[in-house]
């Protein structure tokens, strides 16, 4: 018997395989299609063969059958949220003939002193999917696969566990086990703590528009805060005059916001009402510069305004910070020195001669008539 159904394996595994990838394609596709969930990843095994032998010659168990196995094919769903594992469990449910005799939620079912391996574990009829589902259809109605969903630090628990060689908290001595469950409980308060920074991050982006109106000097630049400041309309207004003088239509993507955040801290501006007040008051300057500095870019480093498909959003600040360290009476080399500052702190850090080169060269253009 054992010989035949390690047989039996070989002469289904392409059909097994090729099931297998479809499943997790469709599965893929119907998570991607959920609004607002994220996916870390949708992954697909098959038993190999001897992982199999193993499992048939336990001496605990009696296989008559090969597909009383019910692992001979896995898929695994990895979310960021502990939250999104019950929406993936919805989809799951709503699209694939799930078995629930023999699924089991294993974050539940935790006794005192239990650790380890947690996850939503379904049981699905692999031959009853679809009939559309390549060569699924050929398989005996039998035929399951076992379909996991877990967080990436459940994720990332099961595999350190798996390498330690540890299945069952009892054949872990007693010093070791003490220590897993403490961490098996930092684990489980890290993903509910995760999942609470997610929505005050949703409701700190919420409020955001308001709070910008209402009390903007108290608002610190960030990349959520800076995304609302690309929505006030004194920004707004200089991008599209910004778009108008290069002859171009304004575009939704924003300006680089990592690159855009440390321009503006290096020029002085951390806050959103220090960006709208200054913006407001040098949009004729921050115009006027448009011009000169793309004739220097389109030499420089064959940044031309024919080559962009549409403005980005927020290039009005990216001008602002050049106004602000240019703003100063004071002599051309005072105002290259400055702004050399800026550019080696950004883009030449090792490089000083290359910063006070781009510096004398931006400062040259916007002195011309």
């Amino acid at each position: 018997m054992f010989d035949d159904l390690l047989a039996e394996y070989d002469r289904v595994l392409p059909l097994l395989e090729a099931r297998a990838q479809w499943l997790q394609v469709e599965l893929g596709a119907w998570l991607a299609a959920q609004p607002g969930l994220k996916i870390h990843s949708v992954e697909m095994r098959l038993k190999s063969r001897q992982s199999l032998a193993q499992k048939l010659a336990r001496p605990d168990r009696d296989y008559e059958d090969l597909w009383e196995v019910t692992d001979l094919v896995g898929l695994r769903v990895i979310t960021y949220f502990e939250d999104a594992v019950d929406r993936v469990a919805e989809v799951i449910e709503r699209r694939l003939p799930v078995d629930l005799s023999h699924s089991i939620d294993k974050r539940r079912r935790r006794g005192p002193g239990a650790f380890g391996y947690r996850s939503l574990h379904y049981v699905c009829r692999l031959g009853e999917a679809s009939a559309d589902g390549g060569s699924g259809e050929l398989l005996p109605p039998r035929a399951r696969c076992e379909v996991q969903v877990r967080t990436v630090l459940e994720h990332a628990w099961a595999e350190i566990e798996h390498d330690l060689g540890y299945k069952a908290s009892s054949a872990v001595p007693e010093p070791a086990r003490r220590r897993l469950e403490r961490l098996a409980g930092m684990l489980e308060l890290a993903d509910q703590e995760f999942v609470a920074i997610r929505r005050e991050l949703d409701e700190y982006a919420g409020a955001l528009p308001r709070r910008i109106e209402v009390a903007g000097d108290d608002v610190l630049l960030d990349h959520l805060s800076l995304a609302a400041l690309l929505d006030t309309a004194e920004v707004r207004d200089v991008d599209g005059a910004i778009a108008r003088e290069l002859g171009k239509e304004l575009g939704d993507a924003p300006f680089y916001p990592d690159y855009l955040l440390k321009m503006l801290a290096a020029a002085g501006v951390r806050t959103v009402a220090a960006a709208r007040d200054g913006v407001r008051a040098r949009q004729p300057a921050i115009v006027a510069m448009v011009r000169p500095y793309f004739a220097f870019a389109s030499q420089a480093w064959s940044l031309s305004p024919q080559r962009m498909d549409r403005v980005f959003r927020g290039y009005a600040l990216f001008f602002l910070a050049h106004a602000l360290v240019l703003d100063r009476p004071a002599l051309g080399l005072d105002k290259v020195e400055r702004l050399t500052r800026l550019y080696r702190e950004l883009d030449y850090p090792d490089d000083e001669r290359a910063a006070q080169r781009v510096a004398s060269s931006l400062v040259a253009a916007f002195r011309e008539p």
